[in-house]
C-alpha cells in the first residue's frame, strides 16, 4: 500500500472494531509513528482520523488502529481499499 502501510488488518476483532466503533486496523512499519499514520491514511483514503493507537505485537510487528470521524464510514473505506 504504502512504505508507512503494509496491509490492511482482516481479523474477527477488526471487523467488529470497523462495525461496531468506526475503526480500521493496519499493519505498519515497525518504525511509523502515530502522526505519520493518521497523515497516510488521512491523505490517502480521503477521510478525517479522529485517534490512532498502536500495539508491537508479540510477532514483532506494528499494529495501528485508526478511529475516523463520524464523517466517515469505515465499512465504505474497507471495501474501497479491498478488505471485502
Amino acid at each position: 500500500m504504502s512504505s508507512i502501510i503494509d496491509y490492511p488488518l482482516v481479523t474477527e476483532k477488526a471487523m467488529n472494531d470497523m462495525d461496531f466503533e468506526n475503526k480500521l486496523q493496519f499493519v505498519v512499519d515497525v518504525d511509523a509513528a502515530k502522526p505519520e499514520i493518521r497523515e497516510v491514511v488521512q491523505s490517502r483514503f480521503d477521510v478525517t482520523v479522529t485517534d490512532v493507537n498502536t500495539q508491537v505485537q508479540m510477532d514483532g510487528t506494528k499494529k495501528a488502529i485508526v478511529t475516523l470521524s463520524e464523517d466517515d464510514d469505515a465499512q465504505e473505506v474497507a471495501s474501497r481499499i479491498g478488505v471485502f
